[in-house]
C-alpha cells in the first residue's frame, strides 16, 4: 500500500474517532437544557443520556482488545462506525424518551471500538518507528471532536436547533464511514489472520495489586475532570453565575484546549521525569484543591473567573493520561493494549456512576429549582453538594496516590489514556 493511501486511511478513520469523542463530551453537557425542556426530563434522566454511553463504553473496554484480535480490527472498526452513525441519526429524530435512550445505547456500542481500533490500525499502517508520532496526531484529532462539542456545537445549536445540527453531523459521519468502507474494500483490508481470544492479560492485571492505587487515583482524577468537562460544567456556570450559554460553552472550550495542550506537556514530562509517583500525588492534590476553591467560590466570591481557574486546574489533571498510562505499562509491559483498555474501562465506568449521582443530587433540589421557558435552573446548594462529593473522593484519590510504588523498570510512553 502506498504512503498516500496509508495517510488517507489514517485520516478517514480518525473521522470516526472525532465523532466518538464528540458524542462523549457534547451530549448531554452542551445541550443539557435543550434536551431537558424538549422531553420534560428530570436532571437524572438527562445525565443518564451520558451515563448509559459511559457504562457501555467502559464495560466494553475490557473486551475490545481480544475481540479486535479475534474478529479483525477492520471489521469491528467499520461495524462500530456504522453503529455510531445509526445511533446519531436516531438521536436527531427521537421524539420519545425510549428512542432517545436507545439511540445512546447504539452510540455507546459504536464509540467503544474507536480508540483501540485506531491504536491497532496505526501500528499496522506505520509500524513501530512512526507509531508514537502518528498516534499523537490521532489523539489530537480525537480531542478535536471534544473541542467541537463545546462552543462550536453550542453555536450551531443556537442557530439551527439541536435536531438539525445533529442531523447534519450524522450525515457527515455517514459519508466518512462510507468512504472508510470503500477504502478498506479497495485495499483488501478485510482479510486477516484469526487469532485466539484470550483474557489472560486481564487476569494478570487483576492479580497485580501494585496497579490498584494507580488505577484508582487515575479513575477518580479523570471522573472529577469529566464531570465538569462533559456532564454539568456548562450548566453549573449558567445556573450559579447566570452567564449565557455562549459564555459557559466558551469556558468548557477553554478547558478542552487546555487539556489537549497538557496531554503534550505530560507526555514530554513523563519522558524526562525519574519518578512517576510524586507527579501523580501532585495531580491528586491540585484536583482536591480545585474542588475546595469551587466550594469557596460558591460561598464567598461567586465569580465565574474563579470557576475558569478551577476548570484550568482540572484540565491539568485531565491531560495527564500519558503519565498514568506509562506507569501502568511499566507494571505490565507484556500486555500494554489490555492494560490501556482496562484502565479506560474503569475510568469511564466511574464517570458513568458519577453522572447518575450528579443527576440524582440535582433532582433532590428540584423543589427549589426555577423553571423558565429555556431551562430548569437548579439552586446553588445542589452544586455545592456535587462539588463537596468531588472533594471527598479527591481526598481518597490523594491517599491512594501515596500508596503507589515505583516499578523497577522504566519504559517509554506510547499510548495515552483514557480516550
Amino acid at each position: 500500500m502506498s504512503l498516500k493511501m496509508k495517510i488517507f486511511l489514517f485520516l478517514i478513520m480518525n473521522g470516526f474517532y472525532f465523532f466518538s469523542y464528540f458524542h462523549r463530551v457534547g451530549i448531554p453537557g452542551t445541550i443539557f437544557n435543550e434536551i431537558q425542556m424538549d422531553f420534560h426530563l428530570t436532571a437524572n434522566q438527562v445525565a443518564g443520556l451520558g451515563a448509559i454511553v459511559f457504562y457501555i463504553y467502559g464495560f466494553l473496554q475490557f473486551f475490545i482488545g481480544p475481540c479486535l484480535d479475534y474478529f479483525g480490527t477492520n471489521r469491528i472498526f467499520v461495524t462500530g462506525g456504522f453503529l455510531l452513525c445509526v445511533g446519531s441519526f436516531l438521536f436527531s429524530f427521537a421524539h420519545s424518551v425510549f428512542f432517545l435512550f436507545f439511540s445512546r445505547v447504539l452510540v455507546g456500542f459504536g464509540a467503544s471500538v474507536a480508540y483501540l481500533g485506531i491504536v491497532k490500525k496505526t501500528d499496522e499502517l506505520f509500524g513501530r518507528d512512526f507509531f508514537s508520532l502518528m498516534l499523537g496526531i490521532a489523539l489530537f484529532l480525537g480531542y478535536s471532536g471534544g473541542l467541537f462539542a463545546t462552543l462550536p456545537f453550542e453555536r450551531m445549536v443556537n442557530f439551527f436547533g439541536w435536531r438539525q445540527t445533529m442531523l447534519v453531523l450524522s450525515v457527515i459521519l455517514l459519508l466518512i464511514m462510507i468512504f472508510t468502507l470503500f477504502a478498506f474494500i479497495k485495499n483488501h483490508q478485510f482479510s486477516y489472520k484469526k487469532n485466539t481470544m484470550s483474557f489472560i492479560d486481564i487476569k494478570q492485571i487483576l492479580l497485580n495489586r501494585k496497579m490498584y492505587p494507580v488505577i484508582f487515583s487515575a479513575a477518580i482524577n479523570f471522573t472529577v475532570y469529566f464531570i465538569f468537562q462533559s456532564i454539568i460544567g456548562k450548566k453549573l456556570l449558567q445556573d450559579t453565575c447566570g452567564v449565557t450559554s455562549k459564555i459557559a460553552a466558551s469556558f468548557t472550550l477553554f478547558m478542552m484546549v487546555s487539556t489537549m495542550l497538557f496531554v503534550l506537556f505530560w507526555g514530554t514530562v513523563t519522558h524526562i521525569a525519574k519518578t512517576r509517583k510524586s507527579l501523580i500525588v501532585f495531580l491528586c492534590l491540585i484536583s482536591m484543591i480545585s474542588c475546595i476553591m469551587m466550594l469557596a467560590n460558591f460561598g464567598i466570591w461567586k465569580h465565574p473567573v474563579i470557576f475558569l481557574l478551577c476548570f484550568f486546574i482540572f484540565a491539568i489533571v485531565g491531560g495527564s493520561g500519558p503519565l498514568t498510562t506509562t506507569l501502568i505499562k511499566e507494571f505490565n509491559p507484556s500486555g500494554v493494549g489490555t492494560s490501556v483498555g482496562f484502565i479506560n474501562g474503569v475510568c469511564y465506568i466511574f464517570v458513568a456512576i458519577s453522572g447518575n449521582i450528579c443527576g440524582f443530587i440535582m433532582d433532590r433540589f428540584s423543589s427549589k429549582a426555577v423553571i423558565t421557558k429555556e431551562a430548569v435552573v437548579y439552586p446553588v446548594d445542589a452544586y455545592v453538594v456535587i462539588v463537596g462529593l468531588c472533594t471527598f473522593i479527591s481526598f481518597f484519590a490523594f491517599l491512594s496516590s501515596l500508596r503507589i510504588t515505583e516499578p523497577e523498570t522504566k519504559v517509554k510512553t506510547e499510548i495515552p489514556e483514557p480516550f
